[in-house]
């Protein structure tokens, strides 16, 4: 059966979400989550997000050329959901409950919380429709000790990516639906509005990257 295209988001499979956090001229961190993104290059290795242009994160990345990618687990869920609509003059780490910790190469913040956290120096952007595909070149991936095997290969089989169906629907590799629930306080400000909610496109593009 056709459905209608503008509906064709929702005919992708789940893609794995990802935080990303950014530290704008002022020093406040800022956090946000995303879907659509994957590796589009192994040598140098490069990642690919999809930003709307209207968003705070976009106006950062713009500004410090960087940004760091944080992969969470189910434990996060309710942070990763709560995190695209939370005000962004507070104090987002704070809010949800993660901890800032220093970057290797940049100066966005890691987040301790994340089983993966890749730094990226911005190198490109086109424009894509109502959103722009922002280009990282990985200049640092931060991995917890246990997924690291003595070859300093990622046991990817023991990654635990959450995947985002719609709205605050989410999905684990067991195939577990979870759904979020909703920040207690913190809601979006007027008229500078923080990343939308995150949606799709294709599940456990994390794994290109450790590729041998």
């Amino acid at each position: 059966m056709q459905i209608d295209i503008a509906r064709t988001l929702y005919a992708t499979p789940p893609t794995a979400a990802i935080l990303i956090s950014t530290i704008d001229k002022n020093n406040r961190n800022n956090i946000a989550p995303f879907a659509w993104w994957n590796v589009v290059s192994k040598d140098p290795p490069l990642i690919a997000v999809s930003i709307k242009p209207t968003t705070h994160t976009y106006r950062i990345i713009k500004e410090k050329a960087e940004f760091t990618i944080g992969i969470p687990e189910p434990g996060l869920l309710d942070a990763v959901y709560q995190s695209a609509q939370l005000d962004r003059e507070s104090d987002e780490f704070g809010k949800l409950g993660l901890t800032a910790v220093s970057p290797s190469k940049i100066t966005s913040p890691k987040i301790k919380e994340c089983q993966v956290n890749i730094e990226c120096r911005f190198r490109n952007e086109f424009e894509c429709g109502d959103h722009f595909l922002i280009i990282g070149e990985v200049v640092a991936v931060d991995v917890r000790d246990e997924l690291v095997h003595e070859d300093d290969a990622v046991m990817r089989n023991n990654l635990t990516p959450l995947a985002h169906i719609t709205g605050n629907k989410f999905i684990t590799m067991e195939g577990t639906i979870l759904e979020a629930s909703a920040p207690q306080t913190g809601g979006k400000s007027g008229k500078e509005k923080h990343d939308e909610p995150i949606t799709h496109r294709h599940y456990y593009s994390i794994i290109f990257l450790f590729s041998p």
